[in-house]
């Protein structure tokens, strides 16, 4: 079921939600059994420096987390699930920008960016749609998410 979860913005993916920490996301992922790796990106050289954890479940999602906290979600090749309006992994690009008209090309991150909360690459060979990102709204403004006050509340909150 893992592979073939609702896809949700600014919310998640199935079971795993945004924000949750990296052990809640470890148990959901083999609680359904599927193969995963994580690595750590050290951002040395980025304010503030603070090191990014990756959760890769073979060939289908990217899950990024910083101060123990999921802020991006990243499927691919092999994840089958959907977004509300039926945007999914392989639909060819020309139906999901009949689909999605927010979506506007951004040409620094080369992709396409919905208003309504995820990010869409494109296949330049096949012209589908490669990959789809969701993300913590905090991500949308530089500032916000960089200060990492956002995990700060979180964590007092759960206090």
């Amino acid at each position: 079921m893992l592979l073939n979860s609702k896809i949700e913005p600014f919310v998640g993916v199935g079971d795993i939600k945004l924000y949750m920490t990296v052990e809640e996301v470890k148990s959901i992922i083999k609680q359904a059994k599927a193969k995963f790796s994580m690595e750590v990106w050290s951002n040395k050289g980025c304010t503030p420096d603070d090191p990014w954890i990756i959760i890769r479940v073979e060939n289908s999602l990217h899950m990024f987390f910083v101060r123990n906290r999921l802020f991006k979600i990243y499927m691919e090749n092999d994840f089958v699930g959907k977004l509300d309006n039926g945007i999914c992994i392989k639909m060819p690009m020309e139906k999901v920008l009949e689909i999605d008209t927010t979506l506007e090309f951004d040409d620094w991150e080369e992709d396409y960016q919905s208003k309504n909360g995820y990010w869409i690459e494109d296949n330049l060979d096949d012209k589908t749609v490669l990959t789809i990102s969701i993300f913590i709204p905090e991500i949308l403004d530089d500032g916000v998410f960089d200060s990492y006050e956002w995990v700060e509340k979180l964590n007092k909150n759960e206090e």
